[in-house]
């Protein structure tokens, strides 16, 4: 029988987003020391048998995980009709419904959650999520993803780590999925906080001409500041609806209830630091609007004196220009048949005494000083 070898997944979603196209099936057991892995049902069936029975009769002696990457509608079909599955359920996971839920039907319950996942654009890293869906029955999971997704290959070596004290049941896979995705917002947060921290150390050293720049960088992360927590704030439902299942008196792991308290505590922390985040650039932007403000108003009362300078230097122009223009006209000039220039430096000292006292009186005024 040929099994593959432990499951060898990349660790970040740059790998997982270059093979998101491609189907892929990875099926666990506790019959196995590892996991199946298949490009098709086919095949699968045909590594491990044991999947063909379970496929047929529903039975399959251990618990079992089958966890399909990138399903085609047939597959999902096939799926649905070997473990019954709601056709609610089924329109959920082929129109890849993006509502975070849990839903309870009569043999099992449907997990639909959001995980984080980033793509490099234009503008920068934008945050995109697919939906992971799972149906979680007594004796196993079964679950979907058609995005970058590590946090099922996270929880596979999670139980490979702590496999030999592990209480495993089908209700600790789908806690473990969640906290998975819930760790997988700390990255994020922590660059969100990184990229503030910076931000609010360089409000005193920007540059007038740089605030705008500086202002679309708050915009942006502002923009994904909202996105994180609309995000986190929906997995508070679901968490709330599983804990009430773990806790209902027929389940059958209720200890599973216990670790989803330090779920919630993660989201919580992470919720405050997003606030905090979100207060930091609320006091980040007032403050460089105020700057902004504040060299606006600078430059208008600089334009301003400048326009009254120019203003006073124009009215102490315009008499001069209507003596000259005045004598340069076919007039009778005084003095024009005396002997010697005193008419000449006489007119040239009455434009003179003019400027002179125009002068003055806009220095008594301060139009120079304003």
């Amino acid at each position: 029988m040929a099994v593959s070898t432990p499951d060898p997944r990349p660790a970040d979603d740059s790998a997982v987003a270059a093979a998101k196209e491609s189907p892929e099936l990875n099926f666990f057991t506790t019959k196995l020391d590892c996991i199946v892995h298949a490009p098709s049902l086919d095949d699968l069936c045909a590594i491990y048998n044991p999947v063909s029975t379970l496929l047929e009769t529903g039975i399959h002696h251990g618990l079992w995980w089958l966890d399909v990457t990138a399903a085609s509608e047939e597959d999902i079909e096939t799926l649905a009709h070997s473990f019954g599955l709601h056709p609610l359920t089924v329109e959920d996971i082929t129109m890849r419904e993006k509502r975070e839920k849990i839903e309870l039907f009569d043999s099992y319950y449907f997990l639909s959650l959001r995980p984080p996942s980033s793509i490099k654009t234009d503008d920068g890293v934008r945050i995109v999520s697919h939906n992971l869906y799972a149906v979680v029955f007594p004796e196993g999971v079964l679950s979907f993803n058609f995005g970058p997704n590590v946090h099922a290959h996270h929880v596979r070596n999670r139980i490979k780590e702590h496999r030999s004290h592990l209480a495993l049941t089908s209700d600790w896979i789908c806690y473990a999925l969640i906290d998975a995705i819930v760790d997988g917002f700390a990255p994020f947060i922590a660059r969100v906080e990184t990229g503030v921290d910076l931000m609010e150390d360089h409000i005193s050293v920007t540059r007038p001409d740089e605030i705008g720049l500086a202002l679309q960088h708050i915009y942006k992360w502002r923009k994904e500041v909202i996105q994180i927590r609309q995000l986190l704030h929906d997995k508070t439902d679901v968490i709330r609806c599983f804990a009430r299942h773990c806790d209902a008196p027929e389940a059958t792991s209720a200890q599973v209830a216990l670790y989803l308290s330090d779920i919630r505590d993660h989201v919580l922390t992470m919720m405050a630091n997003l606030e905090q985040a979100e207060q930091m650039l609320s006091r980040s932007q007032s403050k460089y609007l105020s700057q902004l403000q504040f060299d606006s108003g600078r430059m208008r009362n600089e334009i301003a004196t400048a326009l009254s300078r120019l203003t006073v230097v124009a009215a102490i122009i315009v008499p001069m220009q209507f003596i000259t223009g005045l004598f340069g006209m076919n007039v009778l000039v005084p003095g024009k048949n005396a002997a010697g220039l005193v008419w000449w430096y006489g007119i040239l000292g009455v434009i003179l005494g003019l400027i002179v006292l125009f002068l003055l009186v806009a220095k008594r005024m301060r139009l120079f000083d304003r």
